[in-house]
């Protein structure tokens, strides 16, 4: 008779266990001590030894030759074990035994010692599926258990438990496995995956994400066909994309082509894929993105043609635009579980992922702004020379380029920006210290500076440089006056002035600013700034 493989590659003792390396190392020490607890909470997603640790550790505290903490599968207990022959290890679901009635007569039986081993292990899954009653029932016997009784409890949701519960078992998270330890699993359980074409065994072991008995039931359907196991086939039987759709998909909702993806979609569709299974692969992908956008290690320990493609490609895609596209993708992918149409959900998400980010809150702002200072960077690392124009200059005054300083300006008799003419302690003109430290925002926090170029120079006084914004900008005004946004600008301002400064950011109006014209104001800026010779002035 066939054996699944997940059953039939079961792990029987530590040793044998993938990944989860501390807790392997502390629950055989514990066999080796004789140091056994009474009660035992194992936690963590499905398929990763949760319920095979279980079983493992109640054949091993009843094993009568341990061999470092693991059953040595030959004495009369293990054999016993792993026939299922014996009354002292009980197993039992909670899922379809949740009431207090069934829990009340297995407790009735813990009065009774072990037959044949040492101790009489309850091994209780998903025990979250109890019901209040229940763990009501089994608090008394786990405060005061007799000496030869062990309980190990199995959940994926241990937030479910009662603290009372919880407060009274040890308690071990196992966390789910990388993909690299079940390709090796799997290569080592059947050595004719040694054939296998890399890429299937990839596939697979990312699909199971983390959990190796997914892993081992995804590979029981793709060997089910009796050929061999190539990336192909495996994206043929699990209805994934091809790796190089995913990178085209993400090429053309970065570009903003929405034609484009309606029409990739459509072949998409066309080939067979599953829509939920495409958009858990195409979130997959810009995570790995966005991972070496970011250099992050899982990205860094990447190597091959594919890590090539992905550095390339993060080059390509703004960090606003690749964020948006996986929120919107995790979004998608629980649409589509209650979707009746699940292709309509993944066609709005590519024309939503195409667009910019919406909305007019002070986050998208810095999000549109920081995408078009991506592409700016991309045009010039292109070879395309950016510049802002300059007036037109008449013939005969080419010679004033050569003066040094611009000609004085005319000044309305109006009231001025406070502190227009002063000097800081250093000897700096705060205008041009202003200008300077504007400078180094833009290179260092573009989206900040898209902030604070909303608002004014509202001049300095006492050390203190004031930015002003509109009536109705109190968003951008509290947004510059964050305690981390405004401690850089004091930075950059001191920095530059060289000596200690303040920064604040106030409305128009504040009874602590002087009034001032702001046409006065931005002529003269202009003139600081671009030099006399570049600024025409109409009085008109």
């Amino acid at each position: 008779m066939y054996q699944a493989l997940y059953r039939k590659w079961r792990s029987r003792t530590f040793s044998e266990m993938v990944g989860q390396e501390a807790v392997i190392r502390t629950l055989r020490h514990q066999v080796a001590s004789g140091r056994i607890a009474h009660a035992y909470l194992f936690c963590g997603s499905h398929g990763i030894g949760k319920t095979s640790a279980a079983k493992i550790m109640a054949r091993a505290i009843n094993c009568l030759h341990p061999v470092d903490g693991d059953p040595c599968m030959e004495c009369e207990s293990c054999r016993a074990l792993m026939e299922n022959a014996s009354l002292d290890v009980f197993e039992m679901d909670a899922a379809s035994n949740s009431r207090v009635e069934e829990i009340r007569d297995l407790l009735e039986k813990v009065e009774y010692p072990p037959q044949n081993g040492k101790y009489k292990v309850y091994i209780i899954d998903e025990v979250h599926m109890l019901s209040n009653a229940a763990f009501n029932a089994l608090l008394k016997t786990l405060e005061e258990p007799p000496s030869y009784m062990v309980f190990i409890l199995a959940t994926t949701e241990p937030q479910k438990l009662p603290s009372t519960i919880l407060s009274r078992c040890q308690r071990f998270d196992f966390g789910r496995l990388t993909e690299e330890q079940m390709i090796n699993r799997m290569k080592t359980a059947i050595p004719e995956l040694a054939e296998a074409e890399p890429g299937a065994l990839e596939l697979i072991a990312r699909s199971a994400d983390g959990s190796m008995r997914d892993a081992w039931s995804l590979l029981d359907t793709c060997m089910g066909s009796g050929e061999k196991l190539t990336e192909k086939l495996v994206r043929e039987t699990l209805g994934a994309a091809d790796s190089s759709v995913l990178f085209e998909l993400a090429d053309t909702l970065a570009s903003g082509n929405g034609t484009q993806a309606l029409n990739e979609i459509d072949e998409i569709m066309r080939a067979g894929c599953d829509v939920q299974v495409f958009l858990r692969d195409f979130g997959a992908h810009v995570r790995t993105v966005t991972a070496f956008k970011l250099g992050a290690r899982s990205a860094e320990e990447m190597t091959g043609a594919n890590a090539q493609r992905y550095r390339e490609q993060s080059e390509q895609i703004s960090l606003p635009r690749l964020m948006r596209m996986l929120e919107l993708a995790m979004q998608a992918e629980a649409d589509t579980r209650y979707a009746a149409s699940p292709r309509s959900v993944l066609e709005l998400f590519a024309l939503r992922a195409c667009r910019m980010t919406e909305g007019e809150d002070v986050q998208a702002l810095a999000d549109r702004v920081e995408e078009l200072s991506h592409q700016l960077s991309l045009l010039q690392k292109n070879g395309v020379v950016v510049q802002t124009a300059a007036p037109a200059q008449n013939p005969e005054k080419k010679d004033e380029k050569k003066e040094k300083k611009p000609a004085p300006v005319p000044q309305k008799q109006t009231a001025r920006v406070p502190g227009a003419d002063a000097q800081t302690p250093a000897g700096k003109r705060p205008a041009d210290v202003w200008n300077a430290a504007l400078k180094r925002l833009a290179k260092e926090a573009v989206a900040v500076y898209a902030i604070v170029n909303q608002g004014r120079y509202g001049g300095y006084a006492d050390g203190t440089y004031r930015l002003t914004f509109a009536p109705d900008a109190g968003i951008s005004r509290d947004y510059v006056n964050k305690q981390e946004r405004k401690e850089m600008f004091e930075r950059l301002l001191t920095e530059e002035g060289g000596e200690e400064a303040h920064f604040e950011a106030v409305m128009e109006g504040d009874k602590s600013m002087d009034t001032r014209s702001k046409q006065d104001y931005d002529e003269r800026l202009l003139i600081e700034t671009l030099g006399r010779d570049k600024v025409q002035i109409d009085n008109d």
